[in-house]
């Protein structure tokens, strides 16, 4: 009996446990931006830390953010400036774990004609017409570019190729790779991280309401998601073997090489200027900036401090 008593606790425990699964969304479909992800559902990570995990990627209609905002999701990846925005117009977040600690924000010229940022006065220039870009409009602004932009659905690099504008916005591991493929690798680049205007982006968000109903479930689920994050980073190729692993699965279309450089370019973005390893927390003094900028240019309307984003926890 005594037996059979310790066997019914322990089954009773773990029921306990996984009765909350977690639903995760990335902010796009299976690639190697999140890497870390996949890398702690594969090695058992969420497994180890007690956590249930599920993974239902988002589609253009239906994003991370409106599938957290309607309950359908738990955990979302999310940019900084975005999570920000978010919180300012009523929907609070919590950030339970910063992963990228400096932007992958860029402007790649489509001619050798453009040189310096100044040369980017009145010209034309691809973005995201969904966002992401609140930060290259206000460097747009406070160094008196008075760029054209031009807004596009998905943003890929047709545009660009066409020669339907001078420049594009992009991500350094996404339209950036692509622009290069396309045969433009040898054109100038200006990225946001040589300038004053380098703020992290992306980390992992929740609901304030599901931190205060789950908070030790949340904790768990961002630790083993930094594993994840610090076995790829010491794992790199096995890292990719598992994102293209989860790619396949999605019948995502694209390729091993894409797949490197991207990674490569992610795991290098989540350093710190002169840091030898990756922090996985955000400073306090970055976000006031960060907070103080997006008020100045009436991107949010009050200030975002750190006891907001983290959920009064520091």
């Amino acid at each position: 009996m005594k037996r059979f008593c310790v066997v019914l606790f322990s089954i009773c425990l773990s029921l306990m446990v996984y009765a909350q699964k977690i639903v995760f969304t990335p902010q796009w479909t299976p690639q190697a931006q999140f890497a870390g992800y996949y890398v702690a559902y594969e090695k058992g990570f969420y497994d180890e830390a007690g956590v249930e995990v599920e993974f239902q990627h988002p589609s253009v209609s239906y994003s991370a953010f409106n599938r957290l905002l309607e309950g359908s999701s738990d955990i979302i990846t999310q940019q900084l400036v975005q999570a920000m925005i978010s919180i300012d117009g009523g929907f609070p977040l919590v950030n339970i774990l910063q992963t990228a600690q400096r932007t992958a924000l860029a402007i790649v010229s489509r001619t050798n004609n453009i040189r310096t940022l100044e040369d980017l006065k009145g010209k034309k220039v691809g973005v995201w017409k969904s966002g992401f870009a609140d930060v290259a409009r206000i460097m747009d602004v406070e160094k008196d570019l008075n760029i054209n932009w031009i807004p596009s659905l998905l943003h890929n690099a047709s545009l660009f190729v066409s020669g339907a504008i001078d420049a594009s916005m992009c991500m350094t591991y996404n339209e950036y790779l692509q622009i290069k493929a396309a045969g433009y690798d040898d054109k100038p680049v200006f990225r946001l991280a040589d300038t004053e205007y380098d703020y992290p982006e992306d980390g992992l968000y929740t609901s304030e309401e599901f931190y205060r109903k789950h908070p030790e479930k949340v904790k768990a689920f961002a630790k083993a998601s930094q594993r994840g994050w610090e076995w790829a980073h010491a794992h790199p190729e096995e890292a990719l073997d598992i994102v293209m692993k989860w790619v396949k699965k999605e019948r995502v279309p694209t390729n091993r090489i894409i797949q490197q450089n991207m990674l490569d370019e992610i795991l290098r973005l989540q350093y710190e200027a002169g840091e030898d390893r990756p922090s996985f927390q955000l400073k306090r003094e970055t976000l006031d900036n960060l907070s103080a900028l997006l008020l100045k240019y009436r991107r949010i309307q009050e200030p975002i401090t750190m006891e907001i984003l983290i959920g009064g926890e520091q």
